[in-house]
């Protein structure tokens, strides 16, 4: 795989923090604290941010800079409606339009998705997770459903799943069941499979937010 860029490195490494909890939903991320941090000029920090923001997981406000964001239960909601509506379709998508490279790719994360699952590490599972379905979106080789999908997936990965109880095993079989299916170019059941993914996600979102409250 191609190696990352520092911006990247960066953005990999809050984006494991946002949805770990160690930065909140509504937190602002400061450029200067965490160019400190990372020992970087502003420059590559606000490609990081900017990558972030890209992903769904951040926002940036006119004269406010980038916090993470923070949707209302109703927003939590729609996104929710709209996953559940698109992601199967793209999963047909990636069935019937997925290269032998890019499923190089797609089983490289879905290694990365075991070894987490094997370490009980919740922060990094779901980072690997996020990583795996962007893989998957790409496949599909439809741009405008990726971003889409980016923004809004990232956004409910952001909203408190820190507080979610899963069996990760469990979740990595469903992730490895989807692999399969679209490796083997069956879009109807990789589109069930999706299904079956995004309706957990959707049980545990809801359960961590009660859990909030």
């Amino acid at each position: 795989m191609p190696q990352i860029s520092i911006a990247e490195t960066i953005a990999n490494a809050i984006q494991g923090q946002i949805i770990s909890g160690t930065f909140i939903p509504g937190e602002r991320l400061v450029e200067r604290e965490i160019g400190s941090r990372f020992k970087v000029s502003s420059i590559p920090v606000r490609e990081a941010l900017q990558i972030l923001e890209t992903r769904g997981l951040v926002i940036k406000r006119i004269n406010r800079g980038c916090s993470v964001v923070d949707p209302t239960v109703d927003e939590m909601a729609q996104m929710c409606e709209l996953r559940d509506w698109l992601e199967p379709k793209v999963m047909e998508w990636a069935a019937l339009r997925s290269t032998d490279a890019g499923l190089a790719t797609l089983a490289v994360h879905l290694r990365r998705l075991r070894e987490a699952s094997e370490l009980g590490s919740f922060t990094r599972f779901y980072a690997e997770d996020l990583d795996f379905h962007r893989c998957l979106w790409d496949l599909a080789c439809n741009p405008s459903a990726a971003r889409a999908l980016m923004t809004v997936v990232g956004c409910l990965f952001a909203c408190g799943l820190r507080n979610a109880k899963v069996d990760l095993r469990q979740e990595y079989l469903k992730h490895e069941r989807l692999y399969k299916a679209v490796a083997e170019g069956r879009p109807s059941d990789a589109a069930l499979f999706l299904t079956d993914i995004s309706s957990g996600f959707r049980s545990q979102l809801h359960k961590a937010a009660q859990e909030l409250k």
